[in-house]
């Protein structure tokens, strides 16, 4: 094994998101005051909630029909000291796949934002009024299972405005008292219990003090725990919008502050290009012979014109790309051949002035784009191959489909390489490691965020792999498209 970092080779994948920054500022509010215990939940939001509780529903049922089953054979509960349960396990276990699957339906055929607040409003109801047949046949009041209200009662604090959750607070409360009343007040019920032995015919009057203070002990913790519960959703939803408003504030900043750039960079491009042109005028010796040390100042002078003319050419680049919409945008099948060899003559003067060869193997395969960005996207990642090269290199590039006939297009050199830990920041702006400020003092360090941002407009996957002092090689996989289907400009 190479001990020695320099000469490890690495590897980086830039990983694509699934959303950009502009999803960042959905649905964000106006201001964190307007933000209350009222506020309604985003339809995205909603959604999610009634997919949950469907998801939680399954796994109760599947806890029913497990106690059910054991409950078939009396050997395994029995020397417990509990019931064999009967059928009641198994009926509400059916009940509950039923309204499950109900609730699905409507879930996926019902998506407007009153319909699923509708069906979640329903699916609460309908598990209440189950769990309070479960409360009943475990044991109202000589078990713990009327902590299980509690479930529906957190849930509703944090889905809920505090208002709606202290209505799924009484309605649960409503139907304990309900379960109680029919069974030890007016007995309409018979007393349940899944253990044996606690059932009583006629109770004391301490054991009804008992049962009656362990049911508004129950009441009050549920109160309690609502109230804190409520309060601290309050306090989440607030500070969640104050986030929501700074992240939109902090957005609308940086978008302001792009196109100020943006317009200050249009005004200094033509200034750039009125100094390199006059400049040029003086080297050529339109203007008379120049004395030696002059002319090393207007060369001096030329150099920095054409470095700062390339800059702001990234520059602007790189902010309309990153104000550009895949909405707004024309895009035409190209062929890859046509294309590399474009972007290749693009750098030839760059290459010749290194001695650096190109070796090409370009099989022709389709893209879908926008043709002026995978320009820009092949030119910057083939001059950085020539610039980063040493003279006399040599940059390999290969094109041919993949595996799903996607288009896979490889740009290697055989130069500085990067560190491994450095490779993680190479899309980053303004990046650039040590070893390529050494290597070249000209560059802005905008190219390869350039590459980031074409790549992210089109599902690009980039991995780069590398090994300081033997060069760097960029694999792109370009996403397939079928050919046969009409591309709309």
């Amino acid at each position: 094994m190479i001990s020695d970092e320099t000469n490890q080779a690495a590897a980086y994948e830039l990983l694509l998101p699934e959303h950009n920054m502009a999803s960042l500022s959905e649905e964000i509010p106006a201001s964190p005051e307007v933000i209350d215990s009222e506020r309604p939940f985003s339809e995205s939001l909603l959604v999610h909630n009634v997919s949950w509780f469907c998801q939680f529903r399954w796994l109760v049922i599947a806890i029913l029909l497990s106690y059910g089953v054991v409950g078939l054979f009396p050997q395994l509960i029995e020397p417990f000291g509990i019931r064999r349960p009967g059928v009641w396990p198994f009926t509400t276990a059916g009940i509950l796949v039923l309204s499950n699957l109900a609730f699905l339906y409507l879930a996926k055929t019902r998506t407007t934002p009153a319909q699923i607040t509708t069906n979640l409003w329903g699916q609460i109801t309908v598990d209440l009024v189950i769990l309070t047949g479960v409360v009943y046949f475990i044991g109202s009041l000589e078990t713990n299972i009327a902590f299980a209200y509690l479930l529906h009662i957190v849930l509703s604090c944090v889905f809920f405005s505090g208002r709606q959750s202290l209505i799924v607070t009484v309605m649960a409360i409503g139907m304990f008292a309900a379960c109680i009343m029919a069974e030890y007040v007016l007995k309409i019920l018979p007393s349940m219990s899944i253990f044996v032995g606690s059932f009583h015919e006629e109770y004391s009057a301490p054991i009804l003090t008992m049962l009656a203070f362990n049911f508004f002990l129950t009441i009050g913790i549920w109160l309690a725990v609502w109230y804190l519960a409520s309060h601290l959703s309050l306090m989440v939803h607030k500070r969640d919008a104050e986030l929501a408003e700074t992240n939109r504030r902090l957005v609308a900043a940086s978008e302001e502050r792009s196109r100020h750039m943006l317009t200050t960079t249009h005004q200094l491009k033509a200034p750039f290009a009125a100094i390199y042109s006059n400049v040029q005028l003086l080297l050529q010796g339109y203007c008379g012979v120049i004395p030696d040390e002059a002319l090393k100042v207007i060369e001096r002078i030329s150099m920095r014109c054409r470095r700062l003319s390339a800059e702001i050419q990234e520059m602007l680049q790189l902010a309309n790309l990153s104000s550009t919409s895949m909405e707004s945008l024309t895009q035409v099948r190209m062929v890859s051949t046509e294309l590399l060899e474009w972007c290749i003559s693009q750098v030839e003067i760059v290459a010749e002035e290194r001695n650096i060869t190109f070796k090409t193997d370009i099989q022709p395969v389709a893209m879908l784009g926008a043709e002026d960005h995978f320009k820009m996207l092949f030119v910057n990642l083939l001059t950085n191959a020539v610039i980063y090269s040493r003279r006399n290199g040599q940059v390999n590039i290969s094109c041919k489909p993949g595996p799903n006939l996607e288009p896979v297009i490889v740009i290697e050199d055989n130069g500085i390489g990067i560190p491994a830990d450095k490779l993680p920041h190479i899309f980053n702006e303004h990046y650039r490691t040590k070893e390529a400020v050494d290597h070249n003092k000209e560059s802005s360090g905008l190219g390869l965020a350039i590459v980031k941002h074409v790549a992210e407009m089109y599902g690009i996957r980039i991995r780069v792999e590398s090994q300081p002092g033997s060069g760097t090689k960029f694999e792109m996989r370009f996403p397939a498209f079928d050919e046969s289907l009409e591309i709309k400009n």
